[in-house]
């Protein structure tokens, strides 16, 4: 009887793995093709090669806008949690990223965000009317989202060094940063700027898939700022006796 159930479990675990396998060995192309239609976005991959468990795209576009190459490789052990995890590489322009996906029936988390994105590339990628400098550094350890909409867990750092932004020509506006946590299913950010920089910057920013970004803040241009600085801020509200000026704004 004993002899009967190992041989039971030995075949169990062969099944297993022979499945694991074939699935894992399916090209990525395949994946894609029955993935494709249940995402939230309009995502266009370029350049498929590769197969579940390895591969890149040479090219990903969402709803339209670049976003540059991706390469992953797939973690088995997110199985036991009825996960599909993957470590990720993203590649867009002047720019890289490093994370672990994990999805699972109605949520995706990502973990260990690490990277620089270039403010300029960003702004041209997404067509924003104005230009961009300096770099994003990510450090963000954990977020958290059930059914695509709501952010129940997050924690991290975003930090813009060098920030500058306008147009025709980008005003300095020094280092800024916006510290990350979760609050009734949105994501919260504080956001501080240094004290030496052109722009003081205090308040807060939440944002939720689907949503408008929700800002109240804080702002002034110090004294050594540019004059343009100044004279922008203005644009935004009257400053009260101290300099500041509060801005409330959802930015779609």
């Amino acid at each position: 009887m004993q002899r009967l159930l190992k041989f039971k479990t030995v075949l169990l675990l062969a099944v297993v793995v022979f499945l694991l396998t074939l699935l894992g060995n399916l090209p990525a192309s395949l994946v894609w093709r029955q993935v494709a239609p249940s995402l939230p976005a309009q995502v266009k991959l370029q350049g498929i090669t590769g197969s579940l468990w390895q591969g890149q795209v040479a090219n990903m576009q969402v709803e339209g806008v670049d976003q540059g190459a991706l390469r992953w490789d797939w973690r088995p052990s997110g199985l036991f949690k009825g996960q599909l995890a993957l470590d990720l590489d993203w590649r867009p322009r002047n720019s890289q990223v490093s994370a672990t996906l994990r999805l699972g029936f109605g949520s995706l988390v990502l973990e260990q965000v690490t990277g620089r994105l270039d403010a300029r590339s960003m702004a041209a990628v997404n067509k924003a009317p104005f230009i961009l400098t300096g770099d994003w550094l990510l450090d963000i350890p954990e977020l958290k989202l059930e059914d695509f909409e709501r952010v129940v867990q997050a924690h991290g750092r975003i930090a813009w060094q060098g920030a500058g932004g306008g147009l025709p020509e980008p005003l300095g506006l020094g280092n800024l940063a916006a510290q990350l946590s979760s609050e009734n299913d949105w994501l919260m950010m504080t956001l501080s700027s240094d004290q030496s920089g052109p722009l003081g910057l205090t308040g807060t920013a939440k944002w939720r898939p689907a949503q408008a970004l929700q800002l109240d803040t804080r702002l002034q241009a110090r004294a050594h700022a540019e004059a343009g600085l100044a004279e922008g801020l203005k644009l935004l509200g009257r400053p009260d006796a101290d300099g500041w000026i509060h801005w409330r704004a959802k930015l779609q």
